[in-house]
């Protein structure tokens, strides 16, 4: 039996990394793994106005379901103007049992508190953001959800040694959904849209200037969730046909949301790395528009055939276009649910991390040599930096 314990600030959230997590603790074989899953409810950050998801109740239930244990910590506050964002007045080390044979936990990259306190255990991490480096020398394993991800950690300093290349493994059960064309009057219309969580930060103005050019009465678009300025925009655009739906971490929800749709017209200012969203879309063979970013680009790799990635407005505005024909959507439409087979099926997914894991208890810390050199190299790094900052 290996113990295992995914750790996650705000771990009960329905983001895509939380989501990734709680979808592999749920997975896992109980005769095989003892899955324990420290989480806390989102708190304020020092230093920053940014917000992180909080503890969705609608998580809290499949989770007991699949025999995960979960163990709540508390935490007063995240204090993002340290390099290991360390939590302030927190009890995570008076709960953590720390007897663990593995630990699960998905980040940004970079150092980070507790993981920079534990040194005895096996570390698998996850990388969802390209926000930093972290060599400690048991982190054993680092997934990355694209190949994009993997060699721009490489370029960062990442030692290669360590990347395992996985994807999410989706769950989906699509019995309750429903399209909702009827409801919503959109009969024979071309219905595009995305949902997104409410965050200024990540809104990208591509997707409605470029519908704006298409708009006619055949077509609608709908967003689930996403930033206020969508609204402010469309209203600013003139845009008529378009819907918007509060936020939901509601499955069912989000499925008929995604069923009315004909194509996934996706954008984000940050880009992405490896959508949940978008393999959402692909399960239920909805074709993805999305573009460029100057800062992360997996979701090229992800698309792949199923969809256009382009670079412009006007290119949006063709893809848009492009579209309209009925045979295009269709092939499309078929590629998206190939592409979901090909990286997001739940079983194949699993067998893959389930032998990271199994090779992780195996042989925690191979390579020991360039392990040891790589860590210190950070450090020594990070040690410069700082005192170049300082001088």
């Amino acid at each position: 039996m290996i113990k295992i314990a995914f750790i996650k600030y705000g771990g009960l959230a329905s983001s895509g990394t939380e989501k990734f997590l709680q979808n592999i603790a749920i997975q896992l074989p109980k005769d095989e793994f003892q899955v324990d899953y420290y989480y806390c409810d989102a708190t304020p950050y020092i230093g920053s106005d940014l917000k992180h998801p909080n503890t969705d109740p609608l998580n809290i239930k499949p989770m007991a379901d699949a025999g995960v244990n979960l163990i709540e910590f508390k935490v007063e506050a995240k204090d993002v103007t340290k390099r290991t964002h360390p939590w302030v007045n927190t009890n995570f080390f008076k709960v953590f049992k720390n007897d663990y044979d593995l630990i699960q936990t998905g980040r940004a990259g970079n150092p980070e508190y507790p993981f920079t306190k534990i040194k005895n255990i096996p570390i698998v991490d996850s990388i969802h953001v390209m926000g930093g480096i972290d060599n400690q020398y048991n982190i054993s394993r680092v997934m990355h959800i694209t190949n994009w991800s993997a060699q721009n950690w490489i370029k960062r300093g990442g030692d290669k040694n360590r990347i395992r290349i996985v994807s999410h493994p989706m769950i989906i059960n699509e019995v309750n959904s429903h399209s909702m064309k009827d409801e919503l009057g959109l009969q024979n219309k071309t219905v595009f849209g995305f949902h997104q969580r409410n965050s200024d930060e990540i809104f990208s103005n591509i997707p409605l200037l470029a519908y704006k050019e298409i708009e006619n009465e055949n077509t609608h678009f709908i967003i689930l969730g996403g930033s206020n300025l969508y609204q402010k925009q469309a209203e600013k655009l003139g845009i008529k046909n378009i819907t918007f739906l509060s936020h939901t971490g509601d499955k069912e929800k989000i499925y008929s949301f995604i069923k009315t749709l004909d194509v996934y017209a996706h954008g984000r200012k940050d880009g992405e790395i490896n959508s949940t969203a978008m393999a959402e879309a692909m399960f239920f063979g909805k074709p993805i528009i999305s573009h460029t970013s100057k800062i992360h680009n997996g979701h090229i790799e992800c698309i792949g055939e199923a969809g256009v990635v382009v670079d412009t407005v006007p290119e949006f505005i063709e893809a848009l276009k492009k579209f309209s024909d009925k045979y295009f959507l269709n092939k499309k439409s078929e590629l998206a649910k190939l592409q979901f087979e090909k990286l997001y099926e739940v079983n194949g997914q699993m067998r893959n991390i389930i032998e990271i894991y199994k090779d992780a208890v195996t042989n925690p810390y191979p390579n020991k040599i360039s392990r040891f050199i790589s860590s210190f190299r950070i450090r020594f790094y990070i040690f410069k930096l700082i005192e170049k900052i300082t001088k």
